[in-house]
């Protein structure tokens, strides 16, 4: 019998629900599962496939789990599980699973699209629903007889070089700077991948952000962040005062729209450091980009007009969000286009999209991807 993995978020904008309703109709048409899931991951639908789980078999949840544990499992495995239809910058979960040998099974679009098997994209399945299209895929699939495309330029060791060569041999003191500093998912485990890759190789390494307490506490504050971000004074006071004891020779920023905000860049005004921003997703760009499903929902220049008219709502409240986002956004790109000496992107496509959006000339723009866990 195959086996299909699936590692991430189990929420909504991962399209996770997508799986749920692929199991539902194999359930609604009296059919068996006709392969073994291997869910890890933690989030909103939690109990569903718990409930699922406990009736089905074939259906193994184990929550979140580290890679190391993730990878006890991957010889169970024909197939990796991406079925998220918003668009993706970078395919790190879909590389890391390939370097495994497993096929990924997604959306190819944009950053993915050089990764994904014709016979595996979802775009291409006739079907409406992300749930129909994996019933019918999963229901004909036999195990994997495709010639996996080589990923070596993706490697930590690749990394190095790219970055020995961006950084310049005076760069030794770094700090990066984030929403959030705890490896909660994505950006976050990746910043402290990032340290603990630079370190020893002579990189003195600083994360500066806040640690987000688990529980309700840090959801508020997930939810809260786009209000701090319009003047975050406390982490602004914070960071002056890390720049001031660590002297960096570099300051990268990865993410400062759920929580930072403009004032912490303002913060690097009075450093002589070299300083970066990496664009990982497309929040900079979107009102809702866990919606954002084709490339052309993108409204270009950056401008209020454009911005609200980019996300189709008759809703009052979501517009009076958008708004308020924009607002944080515009803030946030008059201080990247004052401070930043370079701009960081981890996909081909996002660079003319940044270069139309926030009017930053093409050579300040360096693609620098993303590298693979182990």
């Amino acid at each position: 019998m195959l086996g299909l993995l699936y590692f991430g978020r189990l929420e909504k904008e991962k399209w996770f629900d997508g799986i749920i309703d692929m199991i539902e109709l194999f359930e609604k048409k009296g059919e068996k599962l006709p392969c073994e899931l291997f869910i890890f991951g933690s989030g909103s639908w939690e109990t569903r496939i718990q409930e699922l789980a406990s009736k089905n078999t074939n259906i193994h949840f184990f929550w979140r789990k580290d890679l190391a544990t993730i990878k006890r499992y991957i010889p169970n495995c024909n197939y990796c599980l991406m079925p998220s239809e918003c668009l993706e910058t970078f395919g790190l979960s879909a590389l890391t699973a390939m370097k495994r040998w497993l096929p990924v099974i997604w959306y190819a679009k944009w950053g993915l699209k050089d990764f994904i098997d014709h016979k595996l994209d979802l775009t291409h399945q006739q079907w409406t629903t992300t749930g129909q299209k994996l019933h019918h895929l999963i229901a004909k699939l036999q195990p994997a007889t495709f010639n996996l495309q080589p990923i070596t330029s993706y490697w930590k060791d690749s990394r190095i070089v790219r970055f020995h060569a961006l950084a310049g041999k005076e760069v030794k003191k770094i700090l990066i700077v984030s929403d959030f500093i705890n490896k909660i998912w994505g950006i976050e485990t990746y910043i402290n991948d990032v340290k603990a890759l630079l370190e020893p190789h002579g990189y003195h390494v600083e994360l500066c952000g806040w640690t987000l307490p688990p529980g309700p506490i840090g959801k508020l504050g997930k939810y809260l962040g786009i209000i701090t971000g319009l003047g975050n004074f406390y982490e602004t006071i914070k960071l002056k005062r890390k720049i001031k004891k660590m002297k960096p020779d570099l300051i990268r920023y990865n993410s400062v729209m759920r929580y930072l905000g403009r004032a912490p860049i303002h913060a690097s005004k009075w450093s002589a450091a070299k300083k970066r921003m990496m664009f990982h997703d497309l929040t900079y760009f979107y009102p809702f980009p866990s919606e954002l499903t084709n490339e052309n929902q993108i409204k270009t220049p950056l401008t209020l007009a454009k911005y609200v008219s980019s996300y189709k709502t008759k809703n009052i409240i979501k517009k009076l969000a958008i708004i308020g986002k924009y607002l944080s956004v515009s803030l946030i790109k008059r201080q990247l286009q004052k401070r930043m000496d370079t701009f960081l992107v981890p996909s081909d496509f996002m660079v003319d999209i940044l270069h139309k959006s926030y009017k930053i000339e093409k050579d300040k723009i360096k693609v620098f991807p993303h590298f693979i866990q182990e």
